[in-house]
């Protein structure tokens, strides 16, 4: 057996002494795997290593796959063995710094999408959803934004999604260059930057709180930001929200009912479909450095089987 295969085999085997080395293990797998198959590729980098550094582009993609690959194996692992709930003390969530690799580095990280609020619920098929309407404005003014604004960058974003006053349209067509409203889902939270209203500071705002989901998922009770739970759930209140988010890490929830429990009369009247234990959809992260090239991809994860599906990808 080849030394490297053989390396390959030892971090399989060996045994994960705490969630942090088992993290670093996997993702130290994954270069090596990213590394080995870079040198096959050795005589096609060398024939245009002499364009701009192409070579060095090349192998810095293909490391970032691999950290793709690390995560998407790191998720099913946590589906196939883990507990039956996902929360912020799993291995999956543990930030990793960056590995040394063969003239680079590689670092990924893995965060969760399902305990945001999602967009795309505002509407279905041109139909408004009055209680996500309301709940979504709610957000934006626990974020600090005028209760006069959110009402407004509300339509706005139901005329985008095509279940708002159609005269919009003119709005966008008198822009530079012109544009149309989607009509249509969200495909990615920074498509926001093309609806009226949506300027970069409100987007920056809005991005640790928000997500475009592909299909109707549960919200993560035990990922949620405070500002999420509080506008999901309005009896709930901003300050016993916060102390919600506090037990999530130490005490997660093990279920709905156990959530409602601690959650006093915060959240009477709501239904047990908006909410779930466990999470869905991710967000991977991931950033490679060869030679004089780096590379930065974001993958988006449906983690509905036990292997994640991509949805989108984003080289940036």
């Amino acid at each position: 057996m080849p030394a490297s295969c053989a390396a390959l085999s030892r971090c399989a085997r060996r045994p994960r002494r705490q969630a942090g080395a088992a993290l670093i293990l996997a993702i130290l797998c994954v270069a090596l795997v990213a590394t080995l198959a870079a040198a096959v590729t050795a005589d096609y980098g060398g024939a245009i290593a002499s364009l701009s550094g192409r070579r060095d582009q090349a192998q810095a993609r293909l490391l970032t796959r691999g950290t793709v690959d690390w995560a998407r194996n790191v998720l099913a692992e946590d589906k196939l063995h883990g507990k039956p709930i996902d929360y912020a003390g799993e291995v999956w969530a543990t930030q990793v710094p960056p590995i040394p690799v063969d003239e680079g580095e590689v670092s990924g990280e893995i965060r969760d999408l399902s305990g945001r609020f999602d967009l795309n619920r505002l509407a279905s098929n041109g139909v408004v959803n009055p209680e996500q309407l309301a709940a979504y404005q709610r957000l934006l003014m626990l974020l600090g934004v005028t209760d006069a604004r959110a009402s407004d960058l509300a339509a706005a974003l139901l005329g985008w999604l095509g279940a708002g006053n159609t005269g919009e349209a003119d709005w966008y067509a008198g822009q530079i260059p012109p544009r149309r409203p989607a009509n249509a889902l969200l495909v990615d939270v920074d498509e926001l930057a093309l609806v009226r209203g949506y300027d970069p500071a409100l987007l920056t705002l809005l991005h640790p709180f928000v997500v475009a989901l592909p299909e109707p998922a549960g919200l993560n009770v035990n990922t949620a930001s405070a500002e999420v739970l509080a506008a999901l759930l309005p009896g709930l209140g901003l300050d016993s929200a916060r102390m919600i988010v506090a037990q999530q890490q130490g005490t997660p929830f093990k279920d709905l009912a156990d959530f409602r429990a601690r959650s006093a009369n915060g959240t009477n009247g709501v239904s047990d479909a908006y909410f779930t234990v466990s999470s869905r959809y991710f967000l991977v992260s991931g950033r490679a450095h060869f030679g004089e090239a780096t590379t930065s991809m974001q993958v988006m994860l449906d983690r509905r089987s036990t292997w994640p599906e991509i949805i989108w990808q984003k080289v940036l």
